[in-house]
């Protein structure tokens, strides 16, 4: 049986909030891969939801959706009234929407393969110059391991609830060279894909990165 409740707080960010519903006593997590509304996610929008409690984390909301309309009465015959053509401009402006998503994401993409490459062939290059030594390529290895656990252990808070970590430590494993395994990390686990602002500044400490890799590898070209 669905409970009614409204969405209480939202963080964009990690993509989860809580609903207040009267007939549990907290509040409620939930994720945006469980909410099945029209709309996007806004505090204050009423809705019902499936309930359920995971042990020791507290209760969680399945299937977050709009409340069903209330049941037409029965009455005379009212007077025909023409719908009002309001849907085909939404519809147009949602699937434009979509359209300029996808076009990001594909050009976040192959700028991210291009970054990618060249950061791989620098290191390729530092490495047969000698500009490389293994502390460093061992630093940046287990740099790069951590990234991974920092994007699991974001995720898994997202979803199940917890203790989370300032978002900014993601952003300084990506300058210190872990950005290739947060790249793999996030098309892997499906993770802050689709957080704009996020994304910007991912790629900005990945691009700051690779030019600190270009300036270190080409600096006895520049003493000679």
């Amino acid at each position: 049986m669905k409970k009614p409740g409204t969405i209480v707080r939202w963080d964009s960010e990690r993509q989860s909030g809580y609903i207040r519903s009267p007939q549990t006593p907290a509040e409620v997590y939930f994720h945006l891969r469980d909410y099945e509304g029209p709309h996007p996610v806004a505090i204050g929008t009423e809705v019902v939801f499936d309930e359920i409690v995971i042990g020791g984390k507290g209760p969680r909301a399945l299937s977050v959706k709009l409340p069903p309309p209330p049941p037409l009465r029965e009455a005379g015959p009212a007077p025909a009234v023409p719908p009002e053509p309001v849907l085909e401009p939404a519809t147009g402006l949602s699937a434009a929407a979509r359209w300029r998503e996808r076009r990001d994401e594909r050009r976040r993409n192959l700028v991210a393969t291009g970054l990618l490459g060249a950061w791989c062939l620098l290191w390729l290059v530092g490495i047969a110059a000698g500009r490389m030594p293994w502390v460093v390529i061992t630093g940046v290895v287990l740099v790069n391991i951590a990234t991974l656990f920092l994007y699991w252990r974001d995720r898994h808070v997202c979803e199940e609830g917890g203790w989370p970590w300032p978002v900014e430590h993601l952003h300084v494993a990506a300058v210190l060279g872990g950005w290739p395994a947060a790249w793999l990390a996030q098309h892997a686990l499906s993770h802050r894909l689709e957080d704009a602002a996020f994304q910007r500044i991912f790629l900005a400490c990945s691009v700051l990165n690779a030019l600190a890799l270009l300036t270190w590898v080409s600096l006895p070209l520049w003493g000679g």
